[in-house]
């Protein structure tokens, strides 16, 4: 089984993705994810998150508004 590889940024959005989830019980918008994060491109945002959720790490249903929730891993083990 390969090792999934995650850049400090990819890292960074998987944490905000899941403090969100823990503190409001629900996902955040990618303009939540602009403020948490301080990135200035939402283009940014969404290509991340498309790729956290092609390692597996996160799940999201298409069109639909704050659908993205990481999976079941321990998300703070991630090296």
């Amino acid at each position: 089984m390969r090792s999934k590889k995650v850049t400090p940024a990819q890292k960074t959005l998987l944490l905000a993705i899941d403090e969100w989830w823990k503190r409001f019980g629900f996902g955040p918008s990618v303009d939540d994810l602009l403020l948490v994060t301080g990135e200035k491109s939402r283009g940014n945002i969404s290509r991340k998150m498309k790729k956290l959720v092609e390692l597996g790490l996160c799940v999201h249903k298409p069109r639909m508004a704050r659908s993205i929730r990481p999976t079941g891993l321990k998300v703070r083990d991630i090296n």
